[in-house]
């Protein structure tokens, strides 16, 4: 069981670190739960992973059963997800992200597709989301 925020999960985790997950017998990027939200609309938690590598990917889940797994692509190691929103109010979780060296960027996302991105400031890399 992982929990993020308040809400449960329930997958195959690694001993002793219940958010990082991976397929069994997979080798490779561990997968960290960043966050959960509604990408899809649909009324119920979606999962938002990110790898070591700085792959992302989003779950959208029914239940128990996980009805899309998409991945958004790598921006890199240093770009990190800091949580989700609902950044242009449609009711679709965003993604808001920062770069080691501070910048802070929002995803807009409509289900797994981004649709809009906008860089904000970059405070430095002293601060953090």
């Amino acid at each position: 069981m992982a929990e993020r925020h308040g809400r449960r999960v329930y997958l195959e985790t690694e001993r002793d670190h219940p958010d990082r997950c991976r397929q069994p017998n997979q080798s490779g990027p561990v997968r960290h739960i960043i966050s959960v939200g509604d990408f899809n609309h649909d009324g119920r938690s979606d999962i938002l992973w990110q790898n070591s590598s700085g792959e992302a990917a989003i779950w959208e889940v029914n239940g128990t059963t996980a009805i899309a797994a998409v991945s958004l692509g790598n921006p890199g190691p240093d770009w990190h997800i800091m949580g989700t929103g609902y950044y242009n109010h449609d009711g679709r979780s965003d993604i808001l992200w920062q770069n080691s060296s501070g910048q802070v960027v929002t995803w807009e996302m409509n289900g797994t597709s981004l649709i809009g991105s906008a860089s904000l400031t970059n405070p430095g890399p002293t601060w953090h989301v």
